[in-house]
């Protein structure tokens, strides 16, 4: 499945859901036009100049900060990772280590752009393939890049140590005392931190992080059980109701899916 848009929002309001503390099952790869934002990827803060592209994996974290007086215009494509091109797995390990924002010349910008347009206008029947040409490419120009990528802007070290620890311990018990502990932080300060960056509350993005992990242990393994209890959920009740608010549908269908 994927999805194409082209969005220009005239006086962007901050309570746009949209623009919140999100992720997605899929791919996306974001381009920015204009406008006055800064892009934030699981703690990372990027800031955007026109033909900045950013890459998302599947269950990345990311929202936009936006001033909302000023225009702010952008190109998305959003693919499924089943049907990502081969041209993502050179990729893939980056992005989810952080390299998110590639800087294209003017003249691969006036390719991405009239690429992108075109496609939009083409037929129904022919997007698709269309589609997947044109993501093979971007993925093939933007592993070019990868030696030249910008460092993104970290606000508070505290963020990127949480969203690490959490990381790399969705199996084991956490919640935010642990962490916090951890860390050597104030459970009341890291939250208030966490939220303001983030986008979300640390509770809220360890729930999400262990879905998109089940997610991924679901899809390549097809096993459910399997998945829950290696993502740290204790029981399949509280995965599949926190399953079903972040993914939108149920394990068993989001993996029929899947197959499909």
């Amino acid at each position: 499945m994927t999805y194409l848009h082209h969005t220009l929002t005239i006086d962007p309001a901050t309570d746009d859901v949209s623009f919140k503390s999100h992720s997605h099952n899929m791919v996306e790869v974001y381009y920015f036009l204009r406008g006055n934002a800064r892009f934030v990827v699981e703690g990372n803060i990027f800031m955007l100049e026109r033909g900045n592209v950013l890459v998302m994996a599947s269950g990345q974290t990311h929202h936009l900060l936006l001033e909302p007086s000023v225009a702010y215009e952008r190109m998305a494509l959003l693919i499924d990772t089943a049907a990502a091109p081969p041209e993502y797995e050179a990729l893939s390990d980056k992005i989810y280590e952080g390299t998110n924002l590639f800087e294209l010349d003017k003249r691969e910008q006036i390719w991405f752009e009239e690429s992108f347009l075109m496609i939009t206008k083409s037929a129904e029947d022919m997007q698709k393939n269309l589609i997947y040409s044109f993501a093979s490419m971007i993925f093939g120009l933007l592993s070019n890049k990868l030696s030249h990528t910008t460092e993104p802007k970290v606000e508070d070290d505290i963020i990127k140590k949480t969203v690490n620890y959490i990381n790399k311990n969705l199996s084991s018990e956490l919640n935010l005392e642990i962490i916090a502990n951890a860390l050597y932080c104030s459970k009341v300060t890291l939250n208030r931190k966490f939220r303001e960056i983030m986008g979300c509350t640390v509770w809220e993005y360890v729930v999400r992080r262990r879905i998109y992990s089940a997610r991924q242990r679901l899809i390549l393994g097809g096993n459910i059980s399997d998945a829950y209890e290696k993502s740290g959920f204790n029981d399949y009740s509280s995965f599949f109701r926190a399953y079903k608010k972040v993914v939108g549908i149920s394990p068993s269908e989001d993996l029929k899916k899947s197959q499909n």
